[in-house]
């Protein structure tokens, strides 16, 4: 398992790579989690988004989040991966993650490693988020486009991998119960989609390690 100040970059990187599901499987066989609004459980969300799960690169390698703007009319002051809705013009989930992180964060496109999915995510707002995970250049500098992202901040890949680090909370809402998880962070507390994302990576990550036991022992 990852322990970031004694795995290589090499090392950590190939396991990134097992954790997440290829690009070539395409985002329509992926699992979908997350919370439907009550009464809707059925259907299909209506609005279909992306985010970028960001890397940075190195022996220390940090995930990259954003604090929405504070006068944004929906989740104001949430911790959030940069993204967005998929436009018409869009050729791909990738091409919405990357083209979104240019606009939120000033992230060159070209700079970004993409490297597969995670599963996609239902929210309570009606959208399916496809989560992209890429890696990005240590030392990368953000210009946040204050119009939408308060400020940039980073989260260490070793820390959000740790399931023991989160804790679930029983919540009511909408009619109905379910448990959800969050993470404080040098001042930011982490829940709702962005946790659930995380979570899902650290959950592939686990799997992939007791796949890693099960074959040293057999």
């Amino acid at each position: 398992m990852l322990q970031a100040a004694s795995v290589s970059r090499a090392s950590w990187k190939t396991a990134l790579e097992r954790t997440v599901a290829p690009l070539t499987g395409g985002a329509q066989s992926l699992k979908v989690n997350g919370w439907r609004p009550a009464g809707r459980e059925q259907q299909r969300p209506r609005r279909t988004a992306a985010v970028l799960v960001a890397i940075l690169d190195g022996e220390m390698p940090q995930l990259v989040l954003t604090k929405r703007a504070q006068h944004l009319n929906q989740h104001a002051g949430q911790v959030a991966f940069p993204g967005g809705s998929v436009d018409e013009s869009d050729q791909s989930g990738v091409r919405t993650a990357l083209r979104e992180a240019e606009e939120e964060i000033g992230l060159d496109p070209s700079r970004a490693e993409v490297l597969g999915f995670l599963d996609r995510i239902d929210t309570v707002s009606d959208f399916r988020v496809l989560p992209v995970v890429a890696l990005i250049p240590a030392g990368t500098v953000f210009v946040p486009d204050h119009n939408e992202v308060e400020s940039v901040f980073t989260l260490p890949l070793e820390r959000a991998l740790d399931l023991a680090a989160w804790a679930p909370t029983r919540i009511h809402r909408r009619g109905a119960t379910r448990t959800i998880h969050s993470m404080r962070w040098d001042g930011h507390v982490i829940w709702g989609v962005t946790a659930g994302i995380l979570r899902n990576l650290a959950e592939r990550y686990r799997l992939l390690g007791q796949s890693a036991d099960a074959a040293q022992s057999s």
